[in-house]
This record gives structure tokens, C-alpha cells and sequence, in this order.
């Protein structure tokens, strides 16, 4: 039977129906560079038309595969038709008969329970593929947000260096400072237009991932990133890829069970009407046969063998499956901690750094500080704001993959 956390996945159908429903106004033409939150990002994702397509086609196949195998199989019909000559008379005789083959031993059974188990296993991944789908929604617009941040960060540097080119040439021409400030200037402002124009590529690039996933050309983050809480511990069993695994140790163990059972003979009864035409009249009534198949040639032997070791295999997977999931938990939660108290702690800094340039302009402005500290107070803010925003990027793919790997909501 299939647990708990599989039977709500049996009406797959109707949710991705629903899926694909809900999606339909996300599909109206929207602007370039539109800005969409993350919730509209994930339903864009999982609201795709042809990835629900895949699914569903998946969903019919696996479960069409299991109604593949019935109660019964086909019966089999035949029509004969004899005629005997002898010195004195002819005989000629007709017979219809229809044979059912009846699965005495339950190997139609056992096949029947390993394509539904086959079934569930399909089902489950499917609706892995769902979690790990909006995951990558999530990663998407993560990445996205905080690379636009970046760029900004970049180009408020330049903005920076560019005003500070400006004072200290008017203060140069006014004979109050030397021209070594305004090269030094000069150059720290070309590196910083370098580092900007790099990043507003990796912006560009970036998003992409954002644009395809959603559906919508040039989609951006809507806001700046923050690190979500921390999803609670849970069980690892409810990983739906693990779900798919025990599913198919199910199957291989009924496929072992039906392989043995193919051992025994298979009884065949059949029905049907026979006639028996002679010059001295005709004669017809009921036919009634019994017979078995019998495994002389070949025993079954070697097959119940492959299936037991094929049932040994799956149960060994599953032991291990079971074993990975519980330390990927464990890594991802640690990671996704340690992150987090990273990202907290550099957060608590970025105030402080963005009040460095403004403490710096006043201080250069009244002299008491030179050109060279008021670029190393500008670089300063600089990197405390992009050392603040890839910390906050790591907190956010750690609770992610926290998520992920702990099952997470079903989407």
C-alpha cells in the first residue's frame, strides 16, 4: 500500500490540471524586464505548459502500465474442422471452443502488484520533480536579485569616484591639492568602471536562468534578497525520491514472487461446441477440456533466480538511499546555519559601511584626510555591501537546499 505521504500524489491529474489553470493569466504579454516576486516565479515555473506535459504524459504512462495486467489472461478461440473417408462412410466433424488460462499460483497478481508499485514510483518522481523544479525557481530569482544588487553596488562605486574626480580637479585647478590626486583618482576610477561593466554582464547572464524558467524574456527580481527562516527538521523519509525507491523495492520483491510462482503449472479450461455429421445423421453437443501448462523445458529456475538477486539489489539501494538522504539532511542543514549567522552577522555591518563615504567626503572636504584614504573609505563601503549581499546569497541557496533536501512542501 502506498504510504501517507504518496496517496495525496495519486490524483496527480487534477493537480497538474490545476497547475496548468492557474498559469494561464501568468501567460498574458508583459513588458520587458518585467519584475516579478518569487511566488510568481515558482508559479510560472510550475506552470509551464510543456514541462506539465511531461509530467502528466509520465503520470498516464506509469499508470496506464499498470492496468496493463488483469485478473485474467486473453483466452484464446479456435474453429476445427475434420473430415474421415472410409470404405464405407464419411465422417466430418466441427468444433468451436474458447480456453481461459486460470493463474492458480497468483503470478498474475504478484505482476499486477509490481506495476502498481512501478506506478507510485513514477508518481513520486514526478512530484520530486515538482519540489526540485521550484527549487530552481527559487535559485533562480535568488541569484537574479542578489546579481542586480551587486551591479549596483559596482555602480554606485563608480558614481562615487566619479563625483570625487570632479572636486579634486576643481580643487587641482584652484592649486589646492596636487595632480598625483587627480591621477590616482583617474585610475581607481577605471578599474571601478571595469569591475562595473564585468558586473552588469554577470547581471545580464544571470537573469537568464530567471527569464527561461519563468517563461517571461527579461524578468527581474521584484526586491532586494533576504535569507528565509529555517525550515524545522522532518524525517527523511518523506523525501519523495526516497518514496520512489521503496516503491521499487516493492516491485522487485513482487517480481521475485511472480518469477517463483511461474514455476507451477498453469491450468486451462475450455468450452465449446463440437458436431459430428455421418450419411447416417448428425450429432453435437457441449465440449469440456481441462489441461495445464507444464514447465518441463524450461523450469523457471533461472528467472526466480535473477529476480530474488534483482530484489536483493533494490533493497540494497534503498538501504543506501536511505543512508544519503539522512547525511544530505545533516550537511545541508549545517551549511544552511552557518550561512544564515553569516549572513547575519555581515548584515549587522552594513550600516556602519554605508555611513564610511559620507564620513570620508566630510572629512576630505575640511581636510583631514587625503584623496588616497577617502578612495580606501569609498573601496571600504564597496566591499562591505558586496561581501554583505554574497554572504546573503549563500543563506538563501542554503535554506534551499535545507528545503529540498528535507522533502519540503509539496508544490
Amino acid at each position: 500500500m502506498p504510504s501517507s505521504r504518496l496517496r495525496p500524489l495519486l490524483c496527480g491529474s487534477s493537480v497538474l490540471v490545476f497547475l496548468l489553470l492557474a498559469a494561464q493569466p501568468l501567460a498574458q504579454a508583459q513588458p520587458a524586464n518585467a519584475r516579478i516576486d518569487e511566488a510568481e516565479a515558482i508559479a510560472r515555473a510550475l506552470g509551464d505548459p510543456d514541462y506539465l506535459t511531461t509530467s502528466e504524459a509520465a503520470r498516464a504512462a506509469a499508470s496506464a502500465r499498470a492496468e496493463t495486467i488483469g485478473v485474467l489472461d486473453n483466452p484464446s478461440v479456435s474453429v476445427t474442422r475434420s473430415r474421415l473417408s472410409g470404405a464405407l462412410d464419411e465422417e466430418e466433424e466441427w468444433q468451436a471452443q474458447i480456453v481461459q488460462p486460470i493463474d492458480i499460483s497468483g503470478r498474475r497478481n504478484a505482476l499486477r502488484a509490481a506495476a502498481k508499485a512501478e506506478s507510485f514510483a513514477v508518481i513520486a518522481e514526478t512530484s520530486r520533480g515538482l519540489e526540485e523544479r521550484k527549487a530552481a525557481a527559487r535559485r533562480a530569482y535568488a541569484q537574479c536579485a542578489v546579481a542586480e544588487e551587486i551591479a549596483g553596488v559596482h555602480t554606485t562605486f563608480v558614481n562615487e569616484l566619479q563625483s570625487a574626480l570632479r572636486i579634486v580637479g576643481e580643487r587641482v585647478e584652484a592649486g589646492d591639492t596636487a595632480a598625483y590626486d587627480l591621477r590616482r583618482v583617474r585610475v581607481e576610477l577605471s578599474a571601478a568602471e571595469a569591475q562595473a561593466g564585468l558586473a552588469i554582464g554577470e547581471q545580464a547572464a544571470t537573469c537568464i536562468a530567471l527569464a527561461e524558467i519563468t517563461g517571461l524574456e527579461g524578468a527581474r527580481s521584484a526586491g532586494p534578497l533576504r535569507p528565509p527562516p529555517l525550515s524545522s527538521p522532518t524525517d527523511g523519509a518523506r523525501r519523495l525520491d526516497l518514496e520512489a525507491t521503496e516503491r521499487r523495492l516493492e516491485a522487485a520483491r513482487s517480481m521475485a514472487r511472480a518469477a517463483a510462482r511461474a514455476r507451477l503449472p498453469e491450468l486451462e479450461v475450455g468450452i465449446g461446441y463440437r458436431r459430428v455429421e455421418t450419411p447416417f445423421g448428425s450429432s453435437d453437443g457441449p465440449a469440456v477440456t481441462i489441461g495445464a501448462t507444464v514447465p518441463l523445458f524450461n523450469s523457471g529456475g533461472a528467472a526466480s533466480r535473477e529476480a530474488q538477486a534483482l530484489a536483493r539489489l533494490a533493497a540494497a539501494d534503498a538501504a543506501l538511499a536511505r543512508r544519503a538522504v539522512a547525511a544530505e539532511t545533516s550537511t545541508a542543514r549545517a551549511r544552511a546555519v552557518a550561512a544564515t549567522e553569516a549572513a547575519s552577522a555581515a548584515a549587522r555591518t552594513a550600516a556602519d559601511a554605508g555611513r564610511l563615504s559620507e564620513i570620508a567626503e566630510v572629512a576630505y572636504a575640511a581636510g583631514e584626510i587625503g584623496v588616497a584614504e577617502l578612495i580606501d573609505a569609498y573601496r571600504a563601503a564597496h566591499d562591505a555591501k558586496t561581501s554583505t549581499l554574497e554572504l546573503t546569497e549563500r543563506a538563501v541557496l542554503a535554506a534551499i537546499e535545507l528545503d529540498l533536501a528535507q522533502g519540503g512542501p509539496t508544490p
